[in-house]
């Protein structure tokens, strides 16, 4: 897979300043194995300083939060959002997969026209939403997203 899109808001980071086990190993493999990163976030731009904090930002290629773009009003959690991060990427949607823990995200990678998408659980049991929305793949965990990036 060349290119990679993150939920940031509650996929990578547990809390507010904490990220769930293996994001920054899983991020350090990417870059080894070439693939471009991207995030998205509903947040606005202080996800970008949470990053920063975190020690991971120089992993991401892009990042999309709620309020950049003003002039074009490019939501990130819309299609049209997918597709910017995309296109700043230099990436086509059949080159990308999202990962995320929400089902509303998976739709949108579905939406986007994404190659695939991975739903993570994060070892809450709870995988229903995830099937619901069409998740093509589901990790218990974040270590466990990186045998599901092909």
């Amino acid at each position: 897979m060349r290119a990679v899109i993150f939920d940031l808001d509650h996929t990578l980071f547990m809390t507010e300043d904490t990220l769930h086990e293996g994001v920054t190993d899983l991020l350090a493999i990417l870059r080894r194995l070439d693939a471009r990163v991207a995030g998205l976030s509903n947040k606005d731009h202080r996800i970008l300083v949470r990053l920063e904090e975190a020690g991971i930002r120089q992993y991401f290629s892009q990042v999309l939060c709620a309020d950049q773009n003003m002039d074009e009003r490019i939501e990130p959690k819309e299609p049209a959002g997918v597709h910017h991060v995309l296109h700043l990427m230099r990436m086509a949607p059949e080159q990308a997969v999202l990962v995320s823990h929400a089902h509303g995200d998976i739709l949108l990678g579905k939406d986007a026209g994404l190659v695939y998408t991975i739903g993570v659980s994060h070892g809450s049991g709870n995988v229903s939403p995830l099937h619901e929305a069409g998740a093509d793949y589901i990790a218990e965990d974040i270590p466990a997203v990186l045998g599901m990036i092909g």
